[in-house]
């Protein structure tokens, strides 16, 4: 029997059609025009437009083609318009396409504009569930908004927005909001402003996220009750006046200390980490802040968060509700907070170290095998059943790694399974450091497994040695992934 060739996407209904070229970039749904006198008009009905002028493309072709399109559709409803273009685009123009989209009942609107100020009729209408404004250089949210309104939306995402009356302009933008359940902020700059409060009673998800700067924001405040997602990264503010995340479930900190403030800590690091018991000395204060995360069940912090601890916490916030705990190294910051961290920890079940290699200093204390602590390990009372640890592809099994695993294999009474990550295909390191592993005696938890696991190779084993070894199933694309950016969802 010979196959038929079919066109079976011109066998569907024009609705449909038309409902999956609205998953296409608006140029090439409008490219479908010239199959076939059925398809000329079809792109006319799509309910979503996406616009993005080339680098290479003429402006004045590109908004004549945007003025085609809109025309052609007239007052037909849409859900989304996207509008992307990195040229200087005439405004008055601009403000004609918005306005259009905006008559006909637009549901999400998407714009990166350069040196555009928004028009205010954006911020009062009846129909946005989700605005995303930026980046773009200098769109601005001028003083001639007066007003804001936007009743319906519940996503707003803004980066590299200009504010021009500054904190005040991102309050009356925030209270204009009042079912708003996901706010997203990259890059606004608000370490210039006199102060920036984040009030949102509704919000459910905050992503927060500022380059480095040389200064520290002046005042920060958050009144978010019902926030069970943060991303926050950003330097030290000088004060957190309010800090409300009483409902806070996971949390990505990535709070930094400035340059010069880093450099004050370089500076003194010896004198805070003497062998007495002196107070340490303070370069900022986010005591109220890390105070405010308490209540979280998912914590990572980055290796600059840890520096923030050590440096810029006056008392270590009590985490009774954290049950797993991400930790990112880095060999240029230590591990002093870290024994302070795991004592204020009591329901902490899972330990995630992303690498081992960390700066070795006085401060390193009971955590770290790099040296003998006068008093009982902080891992001696540790309640951690499972400890994670993602190994980066240039690991030396020879040199400090090896005896950090050593270490929580000794001191952790309550270690169920040890689970090493090594981000390499080369078979014979896994099982060289999985014999390795097998040989420590003395471990302080005789139930405790201990897994090695890279792209191809998963080792299983306890002490004494009993080793299984299978071929692992999963992607190396997946196991690759582990040491990369914090992910958005707890882990598995």
């Amino acid at each position: 029997m010979g196959f038929v060739s079919r066109d079976i996407i011109s066998g569907l209904p024009n609705p449909l059609i038309s409902h999956i070229l609205s998953f296409l970039p608006t140029k090439e749904a409008v490219s479908t025009s010239v199959l076939a006198k059925r398809w000329r008009f079809l792109f006319a009905s799509v309910t979503n437009l996406d616009f993005e002028s080339g680098d290479d493309e003429n402006s004045t072709s590109f908004m004549e083609f945007v003025d085609r399109v809109l025309a052609l559709q007239g007052n037909a409803p849409l859900s989304k318009f996207s509008l992307n273009c990195s040229d200087y685009p005439d405004p008055d123009r601009v403000n004609g396409w918005i306005l259009n989209v905006l008559r006909r009942g637009v549901s999400e609107l998407d714009l990166s504009l350069s040196e555009y100020p928004l028009p205010p009729k954006i911020f009062v209408s009846k129909t946005l569930v989700r605005l995303k404004l930026g980046p773009a250089d200098d769109l601005s949210f001028s003083i001639d908004v007066k007003n804001v309104f936007l009743p319906m939306l519940k996503t707003l995402d803004i980066d590299s927005v200009v504010f021009e009356e500054r904190g005040f302009g991102f309050v009356k933008l925030l209270a204009g909001c009042p079912v708003l359940e996901e706010l997203v902020m990259m890059n606004i700059g608000w370490e210039d402003w006199k102060f920036c409060s984040v009030l949102v009673k509704t919000l459910k998800r905050l992503t927060f996220f500022s380059e480095d700067t040389y200064e520290n924001p002046k005042s920060v405040s958050f009144d978010t009750p019902n926030l069970e997602y943060l991303e926050y990264s950003d330097s030290t503010a000088d004060k957190y006046p309010k800090v409300n995340f009483s409902s806070l479930v996971e949390a990505h900190i990535g709070i930094r200390l400035t340059e010069d403030q880093s450099g004050d800590a370089n500076f003194s690091e010896d004198s805070y980490f003497s062998e007495g018991d002196e107070e340490k000395e303070m370069v900022g204060n986010a005591t109220e802040f890390l105070m405010g995360i308490c209540n979280v069940k998912i914590l990572y912090l980055s290796a600059k968060a840890l520096e923030v601890l050590t440096y810029c916490c006056k008392a270590m916030p009590v985490f009774n509700n954290l049950i797993q705990l991400t930790i990112e190294s880095n060999s240029e910051i230590g591990w002093d907070s870290l024994p302070g961290l795991l004592k204020n920890c009591p329901s902490l079940e899972t330990l995630v170290l992303k690498g081992l290699v960390h700066k070795l200093n006085k401060g390193c204390g009971d955590m770290c095998c790099c040296k003998r602590p006068k008093h009982p390990s902080c891992l001696s009372s540790s309640p951690v059943k499972v400890v994670k640890i993602l190994m980066c592809e240039d690991y030396d099994e020879d040199m400090m790694e090896m005896e950090q695993m050593k270490h929580f294999l000794k001191k952790m009474p309550c270690l169920e399974q040890l689970m090493v990550y090594y981000n390499t295909s080369y078979d014979p390191s896994v099982l060289e450091l999985s014999k390795k592993l097998q040989k420590i005696n003395g471990i302080a938890s005789a139930k405790c497994k201990i897994h090695v696991i890279s792209q191809n190779l998963s080792l299983s084993s306890t002490v004494p040695c009993s080793l299984t070894m299978k071929w692992s199933t999963a992607p190396p694309e997946e196991e690759k992934s582990w040491p990369t950016t914090p992910p958005k969802k707890e882990y598995s």
